[in-house]
């Protein structure tokens, strides 16, 4: 999943930038890393599904013993 890259200019009829999608919340100004590609943000995302799973598991078992 790449990110959608638009041509503006700011103020009007000055040089032409390139931009994300997310500007200007992102200040990458054209150079857009792609965020879930990265193997860091990848362990946490699957840790965290992991711990949410779990954690449902348990309620499930607990309420199903009492």
């Amino acid at each position: 999943m790449t990110p959608r890259l638009e041509r503006i200019t700011v103020p009007p009829f000055s040089e032409e930038i390139v931009i994300c999608e997310s500007w200007p919340h992102c200040d990458c100004v054209g150079d857009c890393p792609d965020a879930i590609r990265s193997p860091v943000v990848r362990r946490i995302l699957i840790g965290m599904m992991a711990a949410v799973a779990l954690i449902g598991a348990g309620l499930i078992y607990v309420g199903v013993r009492t």
